[in-house]
């Protein structure tokens, strides 16, 4: 349905993160269904050939705190080998001084990278920070330029279209905005300012079909209290940890698994009952996790985890 609307590129994926995730990725790719189809993965061969596996295009995120600059451009030359796009996150992008973010940018698009992508990852960036951002990105890199903003505070449409204006090729959006905490850009909304500028044409009735359908998949599957809990600034779900990569950078007493749970945030959920599991039982708890959010299609609160964590220290 997103694909009929006019949206030609898409991130369907997690491959490291579940097996369930290479085969949608798979089926995807096979079928055509985005003329550029990208799965992420971190900055370590193992990630990138799990993605390269799948046929999709190779989009790659900075690890959350200190790296070295050298083995992030070694990860790319590695994705490069495999003849796909290779874009990469400069996560939390509003974080860092503008000459370090430009530092950055230079030499990965010296390394190959063919998409610098900007995130405000934290969702505490504005319209006019982000549009610098890009601004001076474009100046100087050979590559092109994405925008990827959170809307923790309400501002990651602003922050978009102020993007665009600055010059961006591509904006991350998702239906209804959904995505990790209170997620991001608003699809239809961007497609409309698009339409409007005349940059793009999009097929606004069709959004509306896939709108109607993830309306409906939400009150199934969590009900009318989500759209509350996922308001900007008041909403529980700005508070609320996901993704298993962010659960060691973003303090928080709030906590949803799924398939894209990682031991940090078991750990850390655990650890704020008071249980200290080993990492054995660490270990079965995420894949015990990830396994049945799959065939569910449900996310689990701290107490399902307390719960699988009894089952689990019980049979050891």
């Amino acid at each position: 349905m997103i694909s009929r609307a006019g949206v030609k590129r898409a991130l369907v994926s997690y491959p490291s993160a579940h097996r369930s995730e290479v085969e949608i990725t798979r089926r995807i790719v096979s079928e055509n269904i985005f003329p550029e189809t990208f799965a992420l993965g971190r900055t370590v061969n193992r990630d990138i050939d799990v993605i390269a596996e799948t046929g999709s295009n190779i989009s790659l995120h900075l690890p959350f705190g200190s790296f070295n600059i050298d083995d992030i451009c070694d990860s790319i030359r590695y994705a490069k080998k495999f003849g796909r796009i290779v874009e990469i996150a400069i996560v939390d992008v509003v974080s860092y001084d503008m000459n370090e973010v430009v530092r950055m940018a230079r030499r990965f698009s010296e390394c190959g990278a063919d998409v610098i992508q900007l995130p405000d990852t934290k969702g505490q960036g504005t319209p006019k920070k982000m549009a610098e951002i890009v601004h001076e990105v474009k100046k100087i890199a050979n590559a092109e330029i994405e925008m990827h903003c959170h809307n923790d505070l309400g501002l990651s449409v602003a922050e978009a279209m102020a993007g665009i204006d600055a010059g961006t090729d591509h904006v991350d959006t998702t239906v209804m905005g959904l995505g990790e905490r209170n997620g991001i850009t608003d699809q239809i909304t961007i497609a409309r300012y698009l339409n409007e500028t005349g940059l793009e044409k999009y097929d606004v009735d069709a959004f509306r079909e896939v709108y109607e359908y993830i309306f409906n998949l939400v009150l199934e599957k969590i009900g009318s209290s989500f759209f509350m809990d996922n308001m900007p600034v008041i909403g529980r779900n700005v508070e609320t940890v996901t993704a298993g990569t962010h659960a060691g950078t973003f303090p928080s007493d709030h906590y949803s698994f799924n398939v894209y749970t990682g031991r940090n945030a078991v750990k850390s959920a655990l650890i704020s009952r008071g249980i200290t599991a080993t990492d054995g039982e660490i270990a079965r708890i995420v894949e015990i996790v990830k396994d049945r959010s799959v065939e569910s299609g449900r996310a689990f609160r701290l107490e399902d985890i307390v719960r699988v964590y009894g089952e689990v220290h019980e049979s050891s």
